[in-house]
């Protein structure tokens, strides 16, 4: 594959084989805003006014107190809890953050927005390779499987990417690599249900089927199993 600067990323997260390439992507991306969040960018004045109106969610505001910078962190707290109280409506009901919140989804975070935005370009950059590149499109279909969040991201970009027979191309195989870790996990989820049949009574369930639950809602919301 030709390189770029918007393909090497691309191009080591395919390589590097085993699991998804598009969750090492994610990964990367997800430690790149983390560190960036906790290191100089905190004290720039217009990254602190959005992270003052946004905060973070609760998984990234775990992940920044783990970078064990906690200065950094209590000082985006401080001048988020001070940005809260000046924007709270007291004694008048509900105020402006209370109606902030009803609207509010996940990427109501600082680094959850900025993820999803570089996300998005990367997946698009990915899409449009496939369609140049032949080799590319050999190491794409060589992956051993794409989680089914990205397989719904990919979905959602591609078509503003591709069009015609390339887009149908393109999205085939992302199924085909989507539905193999798919089966695998509803392969384990039945024989974990199937201890329950009375003919298996006292069948012990070996190591890959106890984690059966836990496999499929990691892979299904992307908590890393891969």
């Amino acid at each position: 594959m030709k390189e770029s600067i918007y393909t090497i990323p691309i191009s080591e997260a395919f390589e590097t084989g085993g699991g998804c390439p598009f969750c090492r992507i994610y990964s990367r991306l997800e430690q790149h805003f983390v560190e960036y969040i906790t290191g100089p960018a905190m004290m720039e004045p217009d990254v602190r006014i959005k992270v003052n109106e946004k905060g973070f969610c609760s998984h990234h505001y775990n992940m920044t107190i783990l970078k064990n910078n906690r200065l950094s962190v209590a000082l985006m707290l401080q001048t988020r809890l001070e940005w809260l109280l000046e924007n709270m409506d007291k004694g008048k009901g509900r105020g402006f953050s209370f109606k902030k919140a009803e609207n509010s989804n996940h990427e109501d975070c600082f680094i959850c927005e900025n993820i999803s935005r570089e996300y998005k370009r990367v997946i698009g950059n990915a899409a449009v390779v496939w369609a140049k590149e032949s080799d590319f499109k050999s190491l794409y279909a060589r992956q051993e499987y794409i989680c089914y969040p990205d397989y719904r991201e990919i979905a959602a970009v591609a078509g503003k990417k591709l069009k015609g027979a390339d887009l149908d191309a393109f999205l085939k195989i992302t199924a085909q690599l989507a539905s193999k870790r798919i089966q695998e996990l509803k392969s384990d989820i039945d024989a974990f249900c199937n201890l329950y049949d009375y003919r298996n009574a006292g069948k012990a369930a070996d190591e890959k089927t106890a984690a059966a639950i836990e496999n499929a809602v990691m892979h299904l919301t992307r908590a890393q199993d891969c």
